[in-house]
């Protein structure tokens, strides 16, 4: 190998680099969105059940 094969390898490397820490982050960010939506939906999902119960007490 010489200096200009060391160099492509060590920007190929670099660039790999970057990626990998680029979609590390954007999976951090999207487990956390997920946990959100998670959340949200048992939120919901409790609200809805309990809007059920009243009716069915209505009724």
């Amino acid at each position: 190998m010489d200096n200009s094969d060391l160099l492509q390898l060590e920007g190929s490397v670099s660039k790999l680099l970057k990626q990998f820490q680029k979609l590390k982050n954007e999976n951090r960010q999207l487990k956390a969105d997920k946990d959100n939506l998670i959340e949200k939906n048992k939120t919901a999902s409790n609200k809805i059940e309990a809007m059920i119960s009243k009716l069915k007490e209505i009724s």
